[in-house]
């Protein structure tokens, strides 16, 4: 069986690297496996050696859009894949129309939470999205958000987690026989959506009763400046750190004491995924994923979007009560197995043949 997997790039980000995981594993289960990437051309996360990766700008010669669409369109009916999965509201709405009227299945993964999309997004969604053969998002809260006709044929499919969690050995407060550090991390894109700003203006006011105490934050992005300029405004450049990008994120969860996600809006996070297998203990905003994955008070706790005070207060707590440090680590750890490659793998594969076999009889 032929897959075609469309993504607008292969750079770093969360719907890049689940595409990775589950195209590499979709190939080392036999199956024939195409990346095309419609826009940029840098490749970060490994891609096993037997997958081709189509560069659109490249082959069509051009970044005009209906050119490349267009170019796209001709190459898919060359060569007929079985299914295409089409990653992201900008990848999958371009998808099924440039394969309008071409009779390939297309599974479309909803990667961020619908209801914060712009006008424009939310009205070709709402045109196009019930062309696609089956719909993936990864939360129940996100399926809710589509008509009853979308979620006939929706499935819920979480995130596969970096397989390097289960190396991890939560001990107590250590992990893998070393002591955490006294820092909070967190993981993200430097963007608007995951308004580091609200977690920098709470860790300031922790910072003054616990200066011993560090904030990391992972992740490039637009913001870069406005947060370094801020975190000089409260005078804390010492205690935040922005080291960008880092290609092993799983030691760094593990030198850390507390998870940190103050977005606006998500799919699910994967950076929240990872820190919860680690068996860190989670302050995270209301955003969709983590009442599935949080019960606030008991392996974590869930605050209000842009609230720096609840949000102050939470990571307070974590810091001044080790006992319940440990608690939330211990059953986040327990939840590890839920996000197993394998497992997640399977749940794709089954969808895969099930959309095949569907096709089949019609």
């Amino acid at each position: 069986m032929k897959l075609t997997f469309v993504t607008a790039t292969l750079t770093s980000g969360g719907s890049e690297r689940v595409m990775s995981i589950v195209a590499n594993k979709m190939q080392e289960r036999g199956y024939e496996v195409e990346i095309i990437c419609l826009n940029d051309q840098i490749v970060f996360y490994p891609i096993n050696d037997g997958i081709k990766i189509t560069h659109v700008e490249i082959e069509a010669g051009t970044k005009s859009l209906p050119k490349k669409l267009w170019w796209f369109r001709k190459y898919i009916q060359k060569t007929q894949p079985d299914v295409v999965i089409a990653f992201m509201v900008s990848v999958y709405t371009v998808t099924l129309l440039a394969l309008m009227g071409v009779d390939i299945p297309v599974i479309s993964s909803v990667r961020n939470d619908p209801a914060y999309s712009n006008l424009r997004k939310k009205i070709t969604r709402k045109i196009l999205l019930p062309r696609s053969a089956h719909v993936v998002v990864q939360t129940q809260q996100i399926k809710q958000y589509f008509s009853k006709n979308i979620q006939k044929k929706t499935t819920v499919i979480y995130n596969p987690v970096n397989e390097r969690v289960f190396q991890v050995k939560v001990d107590g407060l250590k992990v893998n026989g070393e002591e955490r550090l006294n820092r909070i991390i967190s993981v993200g894109r430097l963007y608007p959506q995951k308004d580091q700003k609200t977690m920098i203006e709470a860790f300031a006011k922790v910072s003054e009763k616990h200066p011993d105490w560090k904030l990391v934050i992972f992740g490039e992005g637009p913001e870069r400046r406005a947060l370094e300029l801020l975190v000089e405004r409260l005078k804390i450049k010492n205690k935040v750190l922005l080291p960008g990008k880092s290609e092993n994120i799983i030691d760094e969860l593990k030198k850390s004491k507390i998870f940190c996600l103050s977005s606006i809006y998500e799919g699910m996070s994967n950076a929240l995924v990872e820190a919860i297998c680690v068996g860190l203990p989670v302050v995270t905003t209301k955003v969709s994923g983590t009442e599935e994955l949080i019960e606030n008070g008991e392996n974590g706790f869930i605050v209000d979007i842009g609230n720096k005070d609840t949000m102050a207060m939470a990571m307070t707590k974590l810091i001044e009560d080790e006992n319940l440090r440990q608690q939330f680590a211990e059953k986040n750890k327990a939840q590890a197995v839920k996000f197993e490659t394998n497992a997640i793998v399977n749940q794709w594969e089954d969808l895969v043949n099930s959309v095949v076999r569907l096709k089949v009889k019609g």
